[in-house]
């Protein structure tokens, strides 16, 4: 199993950082109306930062109303926090640290301090966790979920898959093992992918080879101007610079390694593909197709605006050579019916199905007919029946609609409506694309939402916004979703997907996600 985002991020932060803290600091320049966006920034990561201080001297400890629980303890924070882990000395200084009345003897034994923060039920700590930036809870681990930030303590995370041995995790009981490490899963979807401009430029017409697009490491932004859209005169979006800071490869073993990975393939795959330096019409050349088998994608949707810009014909050549590389797929066909037909995995032997659709405003006559090839059509009605069909069939619907407008990053009030809807009719995930930049979150009835994740292996290197992605990383323990996680990257040299350092680009992407981000748990973000 491969190793966490986690785990190779406290590698790489430290080693490949260190080289580029002067170029971080010379090349950086923002116009004046931003010039005060670092200080911002600062008061924002110590308002978050506000629940690992000392606790006030009159903190006190509530009485306990439910029997106890022996269960090993989770720390939990708030969704939008940038830390990843959490050492017992700052547990011990948190100023109210949230526990469960159930939970409140543990938590004493466990960590040396003198009063705690009692909740009636693990579902109040996760309430107020989730609704307080900077607060910090503990729950059982089998209590965590998708509205609050599981992390690791002193290094070791039980709920982190692929980890090492967790015998000493400082929040456990010789006699309470915790999660059968075996049964957590990692699920990772990207976003959009075109096997033509960029990956053609680099991988055939500058002899790059194969291996190059998936040979990313990590790396740093180390300059940002502000200047006019080139595609929007009303807007504004940030050229940079960028250095790659080591561990080459990262990103292949990351995607490959998990127990599912997904993305959405922005074009069809066909035979005599022409080559389109910059236009905004793609083929794919065969010959680029082993580079979906070298990010370990299992599956692609093709539910988008591009896949029928080769025709029908070229739509049915693209389904030919996904099947025959063992590639699943779903959102086109020759029919309705095959359109709407769901991609099934046995993940650890959870049945997870996923659904595309199409949605962008003027594609409509890429919809398939009863007799006609296309995509499945992203309308509420077929949502639904789609997703509940699904529903009786697997553990887990993920809906992987691809809809909005371009460069966008706060949801569309349409697309708000239609993931609720895939969510009331049974969906357990929502990941969205074709904003071709990362759009907000939200938690919608306890289901996760991502409403776009940006591109993937997408050559758009005139901004940083369009070259700066997520992976949507799902962890399952026993079909169950526990953790959701967006993981930000850079693309390089047109095809190359690089993981961002935190303070040199990771963090920024994911503050601007989370500030578009929607729903109670999003509130009190200072946006």
């Amino acid at each position: 199993m491969k190793r966490s985002f986690r785990a190779q991020l406290a590698v790489a932060a430290a080693a490949g950082l260190l080289s580029f803290l002067p170029l971080l600091g010379a090349c950086s320049t923002e116009p004046p109306e931003n010039a005060d966006r670092g200080t911002e920034e600062t008061r924002r990561d110590e308002g978050r930062a506000e629940g690992f201080r000392s606790r006030p001297p009159d903190e006190t400890t509530k009485v306990a109303r439910e029997p106890d629980s022996r269960a090993s303890l989770v720390p939990v924070a708030h969704l939008s926090s940038l830390r990843e882990d959490v050492s017992l000395r700052e547990l011990s200084e948190a100023r109210g640290l949230s526990v469960p009345s159930g939970s409140l003897k543990t938590a004493q034994d466990l960590i040396d301090r003198p009063g705690f923060r009692s909740f009636d039920s693990p579902e109040a700590v996760i309430e107020h966790v989730s609704r307080t930036p900077g607060a910090v809870g503990l729950l059982p681990w089998d209590e965590v979920g998708p509205r609050v930030k599981a992390l690791g303590v002193e290094g070791g995370s039980i709920l982190e898959p692929g980890a090492s041995d967790l015998s000493n995790y400082p929040l456990r009981f010789e006699e309470e093992t915790g999660p059968d490490p075996d049964e957590l899963r990692r699920v990772v979807i990207g976003g959009d992918v075109v096997l033509d401009r960029g990956q053609n430029y680099m991988v055939i017409q500058q002899g790059m080879g194969l291996d190059f697009p998936m040979d990313g490491g990590y790396a740093a932004i180390t300059g940002r101007t502000l200047e006019p859209n080139p595609y929007d005169a009303s807007s504004t979006v940030h050229q940079f610079t960028a250095a790659r800071t080591g561990q080459a490869g990262a990103v292949r073993e990351y995607l490959s390694g998990a127990d599912l990975t997904l993305a959405n393939l922005e074009n069809p795959v066909v035979e005599g593909a022409v080559y389109h330096p910059e236009e905004a019409t793609f083929t794919g050349d065969p010959r680029l197709m082993p580079v979906l088998d070298q990010a370990g994608i299992d599956g692609v949707t093709l539910g988008n605006n591009h896949v029928l810009d080769a025709g029908t014909s070229g739509l049915a050549e693209t389904l030919g050579h996904l099947d025959r590389a063992g590639i699943a797929r779903t959102g086109a066909g020759m029919d309705l019916a095959e359109a709407r037909e769901p991609m099934i995995f046995d993940v650890g032997g959870t049945e997870i199905g996923v659904l595309s659709h199409l949605g962008i405003p003027g594609y409509e006559w890429a919809w398939a007919t009863e007799g006609a090839p296309g995509t499945a059509p992203l309308v509420e009605s077929v949502l639904r029946e789609d997703v509940e069909r699904l529903r009786e069939e697997v553990d887990l619907v993920v809906v992987m609609p691809h809809w909005g407008m371009e460069y966008l990053a706060e949801p569309e009030p349409d697309q708000v409506d239609l993931a609720h809807a895939a969510v009331d009719a049974g969906a357990d995930l929502v990941v969205g694309g074709h904003a071709h930049w990362p759009k907000g979150m939200e938690i919608y009835d306890g289901t996760p939402i991502f409403y776009g994740v940006g591109n993937f292996l997408l050559d758009q290197s005139w901004s940083e916004e369009t070259s700066t992605g997520i992976f949507a990383e799902i962890t399952l323990y026993e079909g169950r979703i526990v953790q959701v996680e967006p993981v930000p990257f850079v693309l390089l040299d047109y095809a190359q997907p690089n993981f961002l350092v935190p303070e040199a680009g990771g963090d920024r992407a994911l503050r601007k996600v989370y500030a578009a981000s929607r729903g109670p748990e999003f509130e009190a973000y200072d946006k």
